[in-house]
């Protein structure tokens, strides 16, 4: 007669802030509700499971017991706004196994009695950068009460690093732009001088209500961490006036 013991499989969702696919003991927080399912190398589905508080109240844990000793593989389904964290980086208890783009693991085959808690995905929440353009009517540099914003303005959004265009989008709503969806990652912004218009002057006040965009419209590099929402990249710009009239020679 032949008997085995039956074996588990599973353990931890988390929160990637520092984005270096670890679960540092500062930065990593586990995230509950996650879906988990359990698959056959072949992606028959075998179960499914949410992530939820282990037994000492901790968030982001999940479990897959009472297996037929067997190969399994995990698919981390993802949340919506978020994106896998790196794969593969460090040791196997702290890294995380899911692939960045479907969230399925490796295979892996438990033996009779195992208890495999190794299986982790990391995730990062994506980030956002914008704000505005406006017309600086006292060409201070600064968005002052009752200055406008401008619509139909061209904002590109770059790579800081390799200066890929990532996504460009035009000024609406008073002026408004805003690129989400972001990986955490480094980026500039390029604002397109409209029609009739200068760029006004650079850096000029608080970082919220100055302008961003240098020479070319170019802004300097922004750091977006996880889950941040960068809304201070904004670009001012004015219209030329003119002033004159008659010298005239009074004869009387």
């Amino acid at each position: 007669a032949g008997f085995y013991r039956t074996a588990s499989l599973g353990n931890y969702v988390w929160l990637d802030d520092n984005n270096n696919g670890v679960q540092d003991e500062a930065a990593a927080k586990g995230v509950n509700g996650v879906v988990v399912n359990l698959l056959r190398p072949d992606g028959t589905f075998v179960a499914t499971t949410t992530t939820a508080n282990d037994g000492s109240g901790n968030p982001g844990y999940y479990l897959f017991s009472n297996l037929v000793p067997g190969d399994y593989k995990v698919e981390f389904v993802k949340p919506a706004g978020y994106i896998f964290a790196k794969q593969d980086q460090g040791g196997d208890a702290s890294d995380s196994d899911a692939d960045t783009t479907t969230g399925v693991t490796i295979s892996t085959t438990l033996e009779s009695g195992e208890n495999d808690l190794s299986w982790d995905a990391g995730l990062l929440k994506l980030a956002s950068l914008g704000d505005k353009v406006w017309e600086d009517k006292n060409a201070n540099g600064q968005q002052d009460d009752g200055e406008p914003g401008i619509d139909g303005v061209t904002v590109r959004l770059y790579n800081c690093v390799t200066n890929e265009l990532l996504a460009t989008q035009q000024t609406a709503n008073g002026g408004i732009y805003n690129f989400t969806g972001l990986p955490p990652g480094t980026y500039h912004v390029v604002f397109e001088t409209p029609n009739g218009f200068v760029q006004t002057q650079v850096d000029v006040g608080g970082d919220a209500t100055d302008s961003d965009a240098g020479v070319g419209g170019v802004t300097g590099c922004y750091t977006l961490a996880s889950g941040d929402n960068n809304t201070t990249v904004d670009a001012g710009f004015y219209r030329t006036a003119s002033l004159g009239n008659y010298v005239w020679l009074d004869d009387n």
